[in-house]
């Protein structure tokens, strides 16, 4: 048989290697060729993956490229000095006595939908380094700049969830949108399956920066009836028989992968769920006819269809720099080192104030916030003090603000403090490992158990503490 006899699906788009042949079967990243490499298929035992009652159907990840500045927008001190307050000022909001910053007018208005963690913090003042943990719960071996993807590197947190949850589904569970972060070319560590494997990659879908979806497609290639299909799945079974009884074990979870994949195939509700032209103009609206806000429309619309977890990186755009040569683009658009007062006021605080309340609202009135975790966080915090000669501010690991709402989280409330300049966490601190704990014990996966890696060895899911109890 020819290899081009093998194809089995046309599911460019569907996982990152695009279209699957010889033997490989495209199903949420999953491929023939890594289960038959697979912990299990080797006899690797690894430690049973404990679920414990699940708070969250999903998480919707809302990661803002580049550090948003905890101290313009919800830590404000007022009574600092100037070179630490900066110009803007705190207003009231939907829970009476609760503040935040004037440039998120909208947002303050969810405000008792809210948790502000404010209390995150970590040592990595680099955007590599910290991504990375941000994403991972881990910290990397190195704190340098310009680190390059290992297959040594530890998994995305969804792809964490997808070792731990292997139960079927008739969508990609783990998806990111809309697009791969990037500094310059070069894809920041983190992203990925990691350790795992690229079967635990997370889908990716693109968006294009006017906010245009680009649809993957999940079908099988016009000529190739499911008979046809099923036919070729079955001479892949057959065609070596010696091998089917060595590793009977791959071929009975490849024949469940293959049932799934065609009820995949055979659905209209996945293609239907990509399609966010369907919605109505009112709606794309309230999100934003931007890339932001059209990004987090298709999200809510992948969670409403059966995805667990999905990832908004806010993506590259062009910025205005202060040296007066016009806009250049901005791999990491809230790193503000340059013009950040006018960036944060006139462009990026004003789209993620439209999208994220009108995520919050829509999810409420469509009953979908009490079971859905809704995560707001970027790499890091701001500095305190205003630098020079730009007016701006820079990194700042040691303190830093996250959102969480939804799945039933004490909304309108405040976790963790910092001192009077918003440099230090003086209470309740918070790792970006506990924040990954958090959102795995949110969809009822134990964070601490163990799982085999793909060579087998084993890892842990995080290696943080879960906030649930403190926070719900």
């Amino acid at each position: 048989m020819r290899a081009a006899d093998l194809l089995l699906l046309n599911s460019s788009g569907w996982t990152r290697r695009g279209v699957v042949r010889a033997g490989t079967l495209g199903l949420a990243g999953l491929s023939l060729a890594k289960t038959l490499q697979s912990a299990e298929v080797r006899g690797i035992q690894s430690e049973v993956v404990k679920s414990t009652a699940a708070r969250a159907k999903a998480c919707l990840l809302i990661y803002l490229d580049g550090g948003p500045s905890h101290i313009d927008l919800f830590d404000l001190k007022p009574e600092a000095p100037a070179e630490i307050r900066g110009p803007y000022r705190p207003i009231a909001t939907s829970v009476p006595g609760l503040t935040i910053g004037e440039l998120l007018p909208r947002v303050a208005q969810q405000a008792h939908r809210l948790v502000q963690v404010r209390s995150v913090r970590h040592d990595e003042g680099v955007h590599d380094p910290a991504v990375y943990q941000m994403l991972t719960g881990y910290k990397h071996i190195s704190s340098a700049g310009g680190l390059k993807v290992e297959p040594t590197d530890l998994p995305h947190m969804s792809g964490a969830l997808l070792r731990a949850d292997r139960t079927p589904a008739a969508m990609p569970k783990a998806i990111q949108l809309p697009e791969i972060m990037k500094m310059e070319a070069r894809v920041l560590p983190g992203q990925s399956g990691g350790i795992l494997g690229p079967s635990f990659d997370p889908f990716l879908v693109e968006v294009s920066t006017n906010g245009v979806v680009q649809k993957p497609q999940l079908r099988r290639a016009n000529e190739v009836s499911i008979d046809r299909l099923r036919r070729r799945s079955a001479l892949l079974r057959d065609f070596d028989s010696d091998l089917q009884r060595r590793r009977q074990v791959a071929t009975e979870r490849l024949d469940d992968y293959q049932q799934q994949a065609f009820s995949i195939l055979e659905s209209s509700a996945v293609q239907q769920a990509f399609d966010i032209e369907t919605e109505s103009a009112a709606t794309h609206e309230k999100y934003g006819r931007f890339r932001h806000g059209q990004s987090v429309l298709l999200a809510r619309r992948l969670i409403e269809a059966g995805a667990k977890f999905v990832t908004v990186y806010w993506g590259h755009e062009d910025q205005d720099w202060a040296d007066g040569r016009g806009p250049r683009p901005a791999n990491n658009p809230w790193d503000t080192h340059r013009n950040h007062f006018p960036l944060l006021s006139q462009s990026l605080a004003p789209r993620a104030d439209q999208t994220l309340s009108a995520l919050l609202e829509d999810l409420a009135q469509r009953g979908l916030l009490d079971e859905t975790l809704v995560v707001w966080m970027g790499d890091f915090g701001r500095t305190p003090r205003i630098s020079k000669p730009w007016a701006s501010r820079d990194h700042w690991p040691r303190a830093n603000t996250i959102l969480l709402a939804g799945a039933g989280l004490r909304g309108g409330s405040v976790f963790g403090a910092t001192d009077r300049h918003a440099a230090e966490v003086i209470a309740d601190p918070v790792s970006p490992g506990d924040l990954t704990a958090t959102m795995l014990d949110a969809l009822g996966v134990d964070p601490q158990k163990l799982v085999a890696d793909a060579s087998g060895q084993p890892h842990r899911l995080s290696p943080g503490q879960s906030l649930w109890p403190r926070l719900a």
